[in-house]
């Protein structure tokens, strides 16, 4: 609102006295004072009305209107019912701190004036609203007609972000570009009890929300500067969504027909046409993926009410599988391509199969995957990564190595579990397709009678099989390392050959006890 239009409403002249060249200043209310100094009651953008009952001398103007400009006062207005016509010493003084003056004539009262300020910001105020009504339905309808998001969206000030930190959509220059900043505003995102909440980063304040009604893993969300538009552009975010779904829903489809074709090891032409129907090229290399989010191990009060894992549990509840991968679904996909842009991601049987063209690394995966698991409470990343698939024929293997490396990352007590097929050992893979319960079996069948021995006569004998299996079956080196002497090694060794029937002279049996070792670590 400007002062001039208040000016200039209907009803008897108000006299501009001073600071006729300002009456454009913007103004917001209409605040009412007889204190000689109410700068602490004042914001800045009032029209300030007074009926001079401060003014005791000449050299009370000044004070008061030193104040009032001070504050960032956007008029005087000052009554002639009390104390008769404005004194001169106000109007000067009002123009000495360029404030405008107008006089309230006696037949005026202060109700008026706060009446033709309030019709003005009214008007305003409804004038606003109806353009920014129009100005939504025309978003939404040019969304409508098949436009991208990017091209309804605010040209500065205003970002869609993934729950990893990574920028869809926004101002190309903005904060956000910066992945550590990204990855700040995600981390309070979904650290949020409600939604929308705030985030402030150096000096700048961001106002972050999403069309999801809760913040978990896999959920896009909106972080913009000026909280007025936060409405709008959660609304636009969810259309853009909704309309993209049935597009979604036909990739799901296929690449669920890709990862079946994959697991029943299908001929290459087969394997050929379903990556074409996914957008993939023909010809290699590419990197399997298998991944999932399940529960993190360890004693202690687990995710609250509300919060990502207790919704997963739920979602296990009701769909009967297994507890361990009761997250991989919707979420985990999300995830999944979120962390890996451009691959082919699939549920199957509670765990997250993707393709991507190209040759992959876990160094990246790794580090999104922390952010993610510190920033969302109650949540695991495990993922196998396989070997780079040299063409469609390769691809079925590079899906077996990666459930592989998948299944030894399950087991590890890690929140984030990244394993390359790579990393693994040639034994590790092959006991990591082995079932747990088999694998566990193995491991107590041979040390289980070692364990009860060392509790019953305090013998040390399992620390001294991995001394002795790690000095490569050196008695010296064993002995040395343990500070035992030769005879005694000598002894706790026939003693290990006695009761797993095992003889650590043989290279074989020396393989099952350090695989033993190994299960059972």
């Amino acid at each position: 609102m400007r002062l001039r239009d208040v000016l200039e409403q209907p009803g008897v002249r108000l006299p501009v006295l001073a600071g006729e060249g300002e009456l454009d200043r913007p103004a917001h209310l209409a605040y009412t004072t007889d204190l000689l100094d109410p700068a602490r009651y004042l914001a800045g953008g009032e029209v300030v009305l007074t009926g001079m009952m401060w003014r005791r001398e000449p050299a009370d103007s000044e004070l008061f209107v030193a104040a009032l400009a001070g504050a960032g006062v956007a008029a005087l207005g000052a009554g002639e019912a009390l104390l008769g016509p404005v004194p001169a010493d106000l109007v000067e003084a009002c123009r000495r701190h360029r404030l405008p003056l107008f006089a309230v004539p006696a037949e005026v009262s202060f109700r008026e004036v706060t009446d033709r300020i309030n019709t003005v910001l009214w008007a305003e105020r409804e004038a606003g609203a109806v353009a920014a009504r129009s100005r939504r339905r025309g978003l939404v309808a040019t969304l409508a007609a098949g436009a991208d998001l990017a091209e309804v969206w605010p040209g500065t000030g205003a970002w869609v972000l993934t729950s990893t930190g990574r920028v869809i959509v926004g101002d190309p220059a903005g904060t956000p570009h910066d992945l550590a900043v990204g990855r700040r505003l995600a981390t309070a995102f979904l650290r949020a009890d409600t939604l929308p909440t705030r985030c402030r980063i150096g000096d700048r304040e961001f106002h972050l929300d999403a069309p999801a009604p809760a913040a978990t893993p896999g959920t896009r969300f909106i972080a913009c500067a000026d909280p007025a538009l936060l409405e709008e552009l959660v609304e636009l975010t969810a259309l853009d969504a909704a309309r993209s779904e049935r597009a979604r829903r036909i990739e799901r489809r296929l690449a669920a027909q890709l990862a079946d074709v994959l697991t029943a090891a299908a001929d290459p032409p087969e394997l050929a046409a379903a990556l074409h129907a996914c957008g993939l090229p023909t010809t290699g290399p590419y990197t399997v993926l298998v991944a999932s989010l399940p529960t993190p191990p360890g004693p202690g009060p687990g995710p609250g009410p509300g919060s990502f894992g207790e919704t997963a549990r739920k979602g296990c509840a009701d769909r009967a599988v297994s507890p361990k991968l009761h997250a991989a679904d919707g979420a985990a996909v999300a995830v999944v391509e979120e962390m890996v842009p451009g691959a082919v991601v699939a549920s199957m049987g509670g765990e997250v199969v993707a393709v991507v063209a190209g040759p992959g690394g876990v160094g990246g995966l790794r580090e999104a995957a922390r952010h993610l698991t510190a920033a969302a409470r109650g949540t695991r990343f495990v993922a196998g990564l396989s070997e780079p698939a040299t063409d469609v024929a390769a691809l079925p293997g590079a899906l077996s190595q990666a459930r592989h490396a998948h299944r030894y990352a399950l087991d590890r007590p890690d929140r984030v579990s990244v394993i390359g097929s790579d990393e693994l050992a040639s034994h590790d893979l092959l006991l990591a397709s082995v079932p747990r319960a088999t694998r566990q079996a193995f491991a107590d069948r041979l040390l289980a009678p070692l364990r009860a021995y060392d509790a019953d006569h305090h013998a040390d004998l399992v620390r001294t099989l991995q001394t002795f299996l790690a000095c490569d079956g050196s008695w010296t080196r064993c002995a040395s390392a343990m500070h035992l002497h030769v005879n005694t090694l000598r002894y706790r060794v026939r003693r290990i050959a006695d009761l797993t029937g095992r003889d650590l002279d043989r290279f074989t049996d020396r393989v099952d006890l350090y695989l033993a070792l190994r299960l059972d670590a």
